[in-house]
């Protein structure tokens, strides 16, 4: 309810006149029931009090501007407490850097911490390896003693060994020098046949390369004078197309009566598939607009001007033309 009234001050007055004009006529004792007779002249008359109206008007204007005050001071108070809550904003974020600041330092110091230790523990880990280093070196030299004694002995056994297998081995090379006279006489009859072999077989890959090479020099002769015929066709259909082009255009020029003779200009001309014309521009001006206009008005009287089809279209795409009607 009070917000309504907030939102309807006028109304609220208006129904606050209207209830005491109600009260007045009451007070003044109008019996809206009783049916109306002659007073008599000894009877006081009643006077009715009247309501000044410019007294409601003063009265209606001092609560809009209660009101207005009103609204005043409520606009004032919250723009105060926004002020309030972006001061206390700015405090927070204060608060909220310098707590950051902190936990980064704090992270600093504690990574710092970690390297330090880590060092530490680093430098141990290097001093008990070092330690254990000399262990086994001293472990390892003890064992090349004992290793070296037990070689020693090993080498008279070996020794004594050696001399009985000498005698063996004497028996046996002459067995071996015998076998290995009749192995070497075996391996040169082979080494003949198969460098017999690999001479065949070098000269038949010989011949077979000679051959490869000859096939691929012609292949490259014929791709070569395929490719210049191409060339020559192209540019031979080529400058056929563009001689028919400029023939059309020449056809459809109507040479304006204000021209004089000698006039050149230069066009370029963009196409689509089939010769139809998307663009015509003047690149260079003959320096007459009436020559240069008649030109570009002829270039599209001639659409779809005569280009080949396939791949040599491409060539026919952006075409710069020299228009001489003399030529």
């Amino acid at each position: 309810m009070r917000d309504i009234i907030e939102r309807n001050p006028l109304a609220l007055v208006i129904a606050v006149v209207m209830h005491a004009v109600i009260i007045a006529f009451m007070l003044v004792g109008v019996d809206w029931l009783e049916k109306p007779v002659q007073p008599k002249s000894n009877v006081d008359i009643v006077q009715a009090k009247m309501i000044d109206q410019s007294k409601i008007d003063a009265e209606v204007e001092k609560l809009k501007k209660t009101e207005e005050t009103k609204k005043a001071k409520e606009k004032e108070r919250l723009a105060d407490i926004k002020r309030k809550q972006n001061k206390e904003k700015k405090k927070l974020a204060d608060l909220e850097k310098k707590r950051k600041a902190r936990e980064k330092k704090a992270k600093a110091e504690a990574k710092k911490r970690a390297a330090d230790e880590k060092k530490h523990k680093a430098a141990e880990k290097n001093k008990k390896l070092a330690a254990e280093k000399k262990r086994k070196a001293e472990a390892q030299k003890k064992l090349a003693a004992e290793k070296k004694s037990k070689a020693e002995t090993q080498r008279k056994l070996a020794a004594e060994k050696k001399r009985k297998a000498e005698a063996q081995k004497k028996s046996e090379a002459e067995k071996k020098r015998k076998a290995e006279a009749h192995k070497k006489s075996e391996a040169e009859q082979r080494s003949k046949a198969e460098a017999r072999k690999k001479a065949e077989a070098d000269k038949k890959r010989e011949v077979a390369e000679a051959a490869a090479r000859l096939a691929a020099e012609k292949k490259a002769l014929e791709d070569a004078l395929q490719a210049e015929l191409e060339a020559e066709r192209m540019a031979t259909e080529r400058d056929q197309s563009l001689f028919a082009i400029k023939q059309k255009i020449q056809r459809n020029w109507l040479r304006p009566t204000t021209v004089a003779d000698g006039l050149s200009c230069t066009l370029r001309v963009r196409l689509i598939p089939g010769g139809g014309v998307a663009s015509v521009t003047i690149s260079r001006s003959s320096g007459s607009g009436a020559f240069d206009r008649s030109v570009e008005k002829a270039v599209y009287k001639a659409d779809p001007l005569p280009v080949p089809k396939g791949a040599g279209f491409e060539a026919f795409r952006d075409l710069n033309l020299i228009f001489d009607p003399s030529k």
